[in-house]
């Protein structure tokens, strides 16, 4: 009887001890299956998250290219592969606890929504005020990117938005002032044009894809905002003094005043838009080749001296074709 109890023990004991092994056994290689789905799922997270990290760099620097490595994010590590111009290929490498994850990114940018342009110059306000003098030149032919004519091919010299502003536009106009608005449709070249613009979507648009941005101040001899071969969107962000010898390509946003005087050249579509009173003032050789747009609850415009509003197709055509936007199309997202 003692040795059957002994046996019995001896056996429960070993049964105990080899449950104890099993379950030991089981729970280690749970642990490790836990952590290695753990390491996969937070390498994944990382490698996406690289990438959407860079996609934003990429809204906010739109040359951007190249290898970065080395990335440090969710106490892992990642390495970034950017190329391309028109299509985007990003790949993002992620490295974490001795796993890796690849993810790949096919991409290409919006293309950049344009008003029709109907006008060299087009003012939408309920209250307009004109103060236009010197030997200034409205011009609705087309004239090239420099401001050169071309052939009386074109829009109108100034567009409105009903015949009552414009019989107070060419009333209020000096004789002087009147012979130099030409364009399409008579002299002076003052015109209802139609116009179905969500200007508030449409420059909130260009803001957020804006390369550049000028807060409230005078910007003078040296500023470049933009070249021929590289336009760019600025957003001005307050009242804007543009002087000196200075110029720009593309498109300029102007939430408040705009202000351009002495040389200052911009080549492409300058848009004023705001919710309340826009005072713009040209004087000096200043000019702007492509159109310009005023919309505002009142429109103050005042121009003095040489100063130039002249269309240019091919201002407003350079600025469509090499402008990029800050938003993308996803092609493909593979991992």
């Amino acid at each position: 009887m003692g040795k059957a109890i002994l046996i019995l023990a001896l056996g429960m004991s070993l049964l105990v001890t080899m449950l104890i092994f099993s379950l030991n056994k089981n729970t280690n290689t749970g642990l490790a299956t836990a952590v290695n789905s753990y390491s996969n799922t937070k390498a994944r997270l990382i490698a996406n998250s690289g990438i959407e990290i860079y996609l934003e760099k990429l809204r906010e620097d739109k040359s951007l290219t190249g290898n970065f490595l080395n990335n440090s994010l969710m106490d892992g590590t990642y390495d970034m592969y950017i190329s391309g111009s028109d299509t985007i290929y990003v790949k993002s490498v992620a490295h974490y606890n001795g796993v890796n994850h690849i993810s790949y990114v096919k991409a290409s940018r919006d293309s950049i929504s344009f008003p029709k342009i109907n006008a060299a110059v087009y003012v939408s306000s309920n209250n307009t005020d004109l103060l236009l003098n010197g030997n200034m030149t409205i011009s609705g032919y087309d004239h090239d990117i420099n401001g050169n004519l071309i052939d009386s091919s074109g829009v109108s010299g100034m567009g409105v938005d009903n015949p009552a502003d414009s019989a107070y536009v060419a009333d209020s106009l000096k004789s002087k002032v009147s012979g130099g608005i030409t364009g399409s449709g008579g002299d002076p070249s003052v015109n209802v044009v139609p116009d179905t613009t969500d200007w508030l979507a449409l420059t909130e648009s260009y803001i957020f894809a804006a390369d550049t941005t000028l807060p409230t101040g005078t910007y003078g001899t040296g500023t470049v905002l933009g070249t021929q071969s590289h336009p760019i969107i600025t957003y001005c962000s307050g009242d804007v003094n543009l002087s000196g010898t200075a110029y720009g390509y593309g498109i300029m946003i102007v939430n408040g005043n705009l202000d351009m005087t002495g040389q200052f050249t911009y080549h492409g579509i300058v848009i004023a838009y705001g919710q309340s009173t826009i005072n713009t003032k040209t004087t000096g050789n200043a000019g702007i080749f492509g159109a310009a747009i005023f919309v505002g609850e009142s429109v103050n415009m005042q121009s003095t001296g040489n100063a130039k509003l002249l269309y240019s197709k091919a201002a407003i055509d350079n600025a469509r074709v090499n402008l990029k936007s800050s938003r993308f199309n996803i092609f493909s997202w593979w991992e």
